[in-house]
């Protein structure tokens, strides 16, 4: 127990002598591991190369515990020895995932013999195989062209097994010349029946040259036909978007009639709910106008006491037909407008007006159940006379009540 204690403190006290490069060191060990882990997981090591990914992970585990423990040297050498180990379970996964086809080929070459019936297939089959191996060895990012070596190398296998096959078929004496051009005849006459090739000259030479110019021309047709087929392809992409287009045009002259019609639905909408609005009042109590998209109700037979905000007794009989006007538009907004002649100051005809304005306010929220948030009252005074104040009569025309209807877009 001495001696573990003493040898605690001695790495303690290391630690703390040690430069901070150290330290960095480690870390930085530690991360190329781990990125190393990373690549080599991507190779699926793992599954492919079992033994050595136990050694690399057994490793940078190790690494850690000395990390922790504050050991940053030997945290830093078993990084990169981790590291070594995750490069070596990656470019070993690397290989097995790549090769292992071509490997398998050429063991199966050696179990048949091929290298004395076909030394030159099976020759160029293990430079391949060899070459691929070499890649990955140089360079492990270069997989594209180890995979393209290694499939080339399949090839040259299969190449050689199928001579070795046809100069010693399995049982057999070795086939002898004559034996080895007739079965390619044969070979040949039975490509060309399934291409509807009636009869081939005689010879491997001539029967393949003529079978060639069968394909060669047969290769042209399909490539005729392919140019044609894109041809159509493309004339049909152009009418599809002429179609998509005349689409579009007609949705939106559909849409646009559509509008057309909402508007002039609501325009006569409009027009009659104005002209039923003109019919309930007589021309002593109400003139009824338009001022832009609203309807100004110029209240004539609605009258105050001189000075004051009580209406007068003429007003019963208009009341009840306001209301009437106002339930026609349910969603509307309503301005009562106050107006007074040039009589006296204008300070004063402000406040008589504007205080008249929400006296009629008020009766149409009482009264009328209206909401106040729909209503609003507002004075004008003598800014806005629509006829002379030089006489009595103008006078009298200036002094008037209006309510504007702000009629939403559909009428209502």
């Amino acid at each position: 127990m001495k001696q573990q204690t003493l040898g605690a403190l001695l790495i303690l006290v290391l630690s703390l002598c040690l430069p901070p490069a150290t330290a960095g060191a480690a870390e930085q060990s530690l991360a190329q591991a781990r990125n190393a882990r990373t690549a080599a997981l991507e190779a699926e090591a793992p599954r492919l190369a079992t033994t050595a990914w136990i050694r690399a992970e057994e490793k940078l585990r190790a690494a850690e515990a000395r990390e922790r423990q504050g050991d940053a040297r030997a945290a830093s050498r078993r990084g990169e020895e981790a590291l070594s180990l995750y490069a070596e379970a990656e470019l070993l996964a690397l290989k097995a995932g790549l090769l292992t086809g071509a490997r398998e080929q050429l063991l199966a070459l050696d179990e048949a013999g091929t290298a004395r019936p076909a030394p030159q297939t099976t020759a160029r089959a293990r430079e391949l195989l060899q070459a691929a191996e070499a890649t990955l060895d140089a360079d492990r990012n270069q997989v594209a062209r180890a995979a393209e070596l290694a499939l080339e190398a399949s090839h040259e296998a299969q190449r050689a097994l199928a001579i070795g096959q046809l100069l010693r078929p399995a049982g057999r004496r070795a086939a002898s010349a004559e034996e080895i051009a007739l079965e390619w005849e044969a070979a040949l006459a039975r490509a060309a029946a399934a291409a509807g090739l009636e009869a081939l000259p005689p010879g491997p030479v001539a029967a393949s040259e003529a079978l060639a110019g069968l394909l060669g021309g047969m290769s042209r047709q399909l490539n005729e036909q392919a140019a044609t087929l894109q041809d159509r392809a493309t004339q049909i992409g152009i009418l599809e978007e002429e179609i998509r287009e005349l689409d579009g045009r007609l949705a939106s002259a559909s849409s646009q009639a559509r509008d057309l019609t909402e508007r002039i639905e609501a325009s006569r909408h409009a027009q009659a709910q104005y002209e039923r609005l003109a019919a309930s009042f007589s021309p002593d109590q109400v003139t009824v106008l338009r001022r832009g998209d609203s309807v100004v109700l110029r209240l004539v037979g609605l009258g105050f006491a001189s000075g004051g905000t009580r209406f007068l007794p003429g007003a019963k009989a208009l009341l009840p037909r306001l209301r009437a006007a106002v339930d026609l538009y349910p969603g509307a907004h309503f301005t009562v407008e106050g107006h007074t002649d040039a009589s006296g100051d204008r300070a004063t005809n402000q406040r008589l007006s504007q205080s008249r304005a929400e006296a009629l306010r008020d009766y149409m929220i009482s009264e009328f159940q209206l909401a106040p948030g729909r209503i609003s009252a507002l004075g004008l005074g003598d800014a806005q006379p629509i006829a002379s104040n030089a006489n009595a009569q103008g006078r009298q025309q200036n002094r008037r009540l209006e309510l504007l209807i702000a009629v939403p877009a559909d009428g209502f």
